[in-house]
């Protein structure tokens, strides 16, 4: 009798040690199937990077930044200037400074600006109802425009600041601290 329980005892333990191996193994199975689903999943995403453009600013933010200083025509146009300047690395406070400062537009927006898309009273063809101003299609191209010369004319040849630009770029010797107001007022927006 002693040996039949032995004999049941065993088989028992042993069941026992088979059943956990058994359990041990499906859950251990169990765990690599998820492990293996969570890395077949995460290498095909990228995470999210984001890209800061300008002053520790992201391209929302400086859109943002740049629409509260653009006023009455130009209101919400930031995305022009921050696109710009963001692929040419033109500093876009300056852009938007001398902006304000050459259409006006912080009190009422010049003449060209408001009825030519003519942004910084820009000579040329087609011409704003008949004179020597040219005259766009839009403002996002009016804007692009005068951009294009701020950058070539100015910024890729060095002259990244209003006081190297004012000497080549107007007669008025306080040109440069007029700019220079507008540039600090956006810049602690």
């Amino acid at each position: 009798m002693k040996k039949k329980k032995m004999i049941k005892r065993l088989f028992i333990y042993n069941f026992g040690i088979i059943l956990l191996i058994m359990i041990v193994k499906v859950i251990y199975t169990n765990e690599n199937i998820v492990i293996k689903e969570i890395a077949y999943k995460e290498p095909s995403s990228t995470p999210n990077k984001v890209e800061i453009v300008w002053d520790g600013l992201t391209m929302d933010e400086l859109t943002e930044r740049l629409n509260k200083n653009l006023y009455n025509e130009l209101s919400g146009t930031g995305k022009y200037f921050a696109e710009y300047t963001a692929k040419t690395g033109m500093d876009p406070y300056l852009a938007v400074s001398i902006v304000n400062l050459e259409t006006g537009c912080k009190w009422k927006c010049s003449y060209l600006a408001r009825n030519c898309y003519n942004i910084g009273g820009l000579k040329g063809k087609p011409s704003c109802n008949g004179g020597a101003y040219a005259k766009y299609d839009s403002l996002e191209d009016g804007i692009n425009s005068y951009l294009n010369i701020l950058y070539k004319g100015y910024w890729s040849k060095g002259l990244d600041t209003a006081e190297k630009m004012n000497k080549k770029y107007a007669e008025s010797t306080s040109w440069a601290e007029k700019v220079n107001r507008y540039y600090e007022t956006i810049k602690a927006s």
